[in-house]
């Protein structure tokens, strides 16, 4: 897996979820799943961060648009 296309994509989810306080740190990347880990310390409104379902979804395209191969990217949330 092209592993600096892969930060430059969860580098772009960080930035998007720091405007509401929190952070996204990647877990794994094997097969085609990326695993991500969302990271609320600090966020001064835990619920203001997109729902899990959204940042899945989100994720899935930034990274989809630069690697061929992945089909999944979870998330997992703290707040669950």
């Amino acid at each position: 897996m092209g592993q600096s296309l892969l930060e430059e994509a969860v580098g772009e989810l960080r930035a998007l979820v720091a405007l509401d306080g929190g952070d996204v740190e990647l877990v794994s990347a094997t097969g085609d799943t990326v695993a991500l880990r969302l990271v609320l310390e600090g966020a001064e409104c835990r619920e203001c961060v997109m729902p899990k379902e959204f940042l899945e979804q989100i994720a899935l395209e930034m990274v989809t648009a630069r690697l061929n191969g992945v089909s999944t990217v979870t998330i997992d949330d703290p707040r669950e």
